[in-house]
């Protein structure tokens, strides 16, 4: 149980000789047939309630060697994809989503990146130098609308043509390429009756290499990757983003002493170029900020036409049939590191430094089945070096003899120091903050299955209070037959949350506010195999949440000793809401106004796939997705009332019959 790798393990075939086998070649044209419904609006052209298209593609293979094997797509469509879950993202940082779409998350492990941290790097992530989900992404520039405009918004840039090869030598040699074009997107904006044309999206290639060999047996391995995102920027609209962005990095794995030991680490550099726009909103962008007044080791650089960065990670640790596990790591990137084209990061300009330790009992005792106890303590610094945070936790997760478990785990942040919490403003000073969550999950091998889960979370001086709490279940009634649910209630208090930025009187002013929100997020999935050639999956997500503010507050002190002076709480006379224009003006003449931030979101997806499979390797799929979303500015939390006004919106229906046919060559 305790053995560090699997595959090191596995049996040997030998004596077969003198096999030629069959090249593969497999071809599986498309045909896509698609109707939309939704809400008529008599004043927008582009909503007619109705609209429904035609389309076809192809995806093949081409069996190069006994060990590679080239995938390709021409037109591809992935309608059959289950909905990204619903989400309120109140931070400055970008949600990320999870690839489901096949062509991508097929051999995917190959263009993996090594090493991830074993230690969960927070508001940071781990080195994502090939994030799929930007191939086909949402178009990146959305147009300002004047009075009386209207537009007309492709859903996402399509997707050319994309084929990658991959595979493995027999001298362990482990090789993926992934080469991709995604097309020019135009929105159309309308004017009463008159029509213009705006580039939203532009023509777009991508491009991924990755290599890695293996050394003594898999002891060892050392990797490269290279990827690479070049556009055409031929409009105004799209100034703003990057005309090229490459990276290279470099990773490595030595392990000893049958694989009780290792070393491990990479390095990884990324050069970005364009105009001068695509340059100030890097400089500026969430990953760094910096435009921050109190920045020492970066400033803008308005000339700039390329920014270069790196970074790296180094890690040592002990994976063992016995007991102890440990690892210890450090990771730096520097300010001008950039590889969001094609990649994912939160954040640069941080060093990062971490101890993981483990205590792992694989054996039974007492009442347990196993136990894994782990703590971790990890801290941040800048590169101008301010320490910005420690952090320690513990977590437990523990199988007993009745097959149920038990896991949980304990955190504390100590007081921190935020960059970017002023979004470019000053770095500011924020309490400390401790939590602790657990979940009981019941016996999964019998056909009913459940876990609950506790989450809370309270701050010092004050800051804020948090809590959560989750149930869900699995029924298995037949083999062919398995239904899920699940239900998250979420309440926070939270006395420091961004609402906008202003000046008065010249001065800028950082309003921020307390911050009362709610949220119930219920998820239903059914999954039914008729038999092995028909399968009828359902997913269902209701989602709804509300926010209030109150004490808006403007930032004046940000790293003062004391919490409650870093910061002044508007009273009567310096705001004033404005009931007709539904904002709030701050600071009255010489200051600016805010629309109201109070929001209640509402929304529910849901999936119908029926798939069936007529001959081998041929398929004909029938979908039907659908949307409701309503908005409002009250900010009250009722769940009821909520409900029945989602029930009231007309959904966005998708009707979707994909015929595919595959043969071999």
């Amino acid at each position: 149980k305790g053995a560090p790798d699997r595959i090191s393990l596995f049996g040997e075939l030998g004596g077969i000789k003198n096999i030629k086998p069959k090249r593969q070649i497999e071809l599986m044209p498309y045909a896509l047939g698609k109707i939309e419904r939704y809400e008529k609006d008599g004043s927008d052209p582009f909503k007619t309630g109705k609209s429904s298209s035609l389309s076809g593609g192809l995806d093949g293979k081409i069996g190069l060697t006994n060990n590679f094997m080239l995938d390709f797509t021409v037109n591809p469509d992935f309608g059959q994809v289950e909905a990204d879950p619903s989400q309120v993202n109140l931070t400055d940082f970008e949600t990320y989503y999870s690839e489901k779409r096949p062509f991508f998350v097929e051999g995917r492990n190959i263009f993996q990146f090594y090493p991830s941290q074993t230690i969960t790097i927070h508001n940071m992530g781990s080195d994502v130098l090939f994030y799929p989900r930007r191939i086909g992404r949402s178009p990146q520039y959305d147009p300002d609308l004047e009075d009386n405009e209207y537009i007309d918004m492709p859903d996402a840039a399509r997707i050319i043509g994309a084929m990658k090869v991959s595979g493995k030598t027999r001298k362990g040699l482990s090789v993926g390429i992934l080469e991709s074009v995604t097309s020019k997107e135009v929105a159309t904006i309308d004017h009463a009756g008159e029509r213009r044309k705006v580039t939203v999206e532009p023509l777009t290639n991508y491009f991924v290499g990755r290599v890695q060999q293996d050394f003594n047996k898999g002891e060892s391995t050392l990797g490269g990757i290279v990827t690479a995102v070049n556009r055409d920027i031929d409009s105004d609209g799209v100034s703003f983003l990057h005309k090229s962005a490459y990276t290279a990095g470099l990773d490595f794995k030595h392990s000893w002493h049958q694989r009780e030991w290792y070393v491990a680490g990479n390095a990884e550099m990324s050069s970005v170029a364009g105009g001068n726009e695509a340059m100030i909103s890097t400089q500026r962008s969430s990953a760094r900020y910096f435009h921050r007044p109190d920045a020492r080791s970066f400033s803008v650089d308005s000339s700039a036409t390329q920014l270069t960065g790196y970074g790296s990670t180094v890690k040592f640790g002990r994976t063992t049939r016995k007991v102890l596990q440990f690892e210890t790591s450090l990771t730096a990137r520097s300010p001008k590191l950039e590889f969001n084209d094609i990649g994912y990061m939160r954040s640069s300009d941080v060093i990062h430094q971490a101890v993981w330790a483990a205590l792992n009992f694989n054996n039974p005792f007492a009442i347990f089945n196993n136990m894994y106890i782990n703590t971790n303590h990890w801290m941040y610094w800048n590169f101008d070096g301010d320490f910005l945070s420690s952090n320690i936790n513990v977590n437990y997760h523990m199988q007993f003899k009745n097959m149920w478990r038990l896991d949980g785990d304990i955190n504390r942040t100590s007081q921190r120091t935020e960059p970017g919490m002023l979004r470019g403003g000053p770095k500011m000073t924020l309490p400390g903050t401790q939590s602790a969550w657990t979940g009981i999950e019941s016996d999964y091998t019998k056909k009913l299955g459940f876990g609950i889960g506790v989450w809370f979370q309270t701050g010092d001086a004050g800051y804020g209070k948090a809590s959560e709490y989750s149930i869900y279940a699995d029924y298995r009634p037949l083999n062919s037959l398995h239904l899920s649910a699940g239900a998250t209630y979420n309440k926070t208090r939270q006395a420091m949350q961004y609402i906008d930025e202003g000046t008065t009187n010249g001065t800028p002013v950082y309003l921020f506010g307390e911050i009362n929100q709610q949220l119930v997020n219920l998820n239903f999935r059914i999954n039914y195999a008729i038999n092995p050639e028909l399968s009828i999956q359902y997913y269902a997500q209701p989602y709804i949440s509300a926010g209030t503010y109150a004490n808006l507050k403007n930032i004046t002190d940000p790293m003062a000793g004391r919490f409650a002076d870093r910061f002044h709480i508007l009273d009567g006379s310096e705001i004033a809401y404005n009931a007709e224009d539904d904002e709030y003006s701050i600071y009255g003449k010489g200051g600016f106004s805010v629309s109201n931030p109070d929001f209640n979101f509402r929304q529910v997806r849901s999936n119908l796939v029926a798939r069936w499979e007529y001959r081998p390797g041929s398929t004909l799929y029938f979908v039907w997705s659908q949307g409701k979303t309503s908005e409002a500015d009250r900010g009250d939390f009722a769940y009821g009332n909520d409900l029945k006004e989602l029930y009231r919106v007309t959904p966005h229906n998708v009707f979707l019959v994909k015929l595919s046919y595959w043969f071999a060559v």
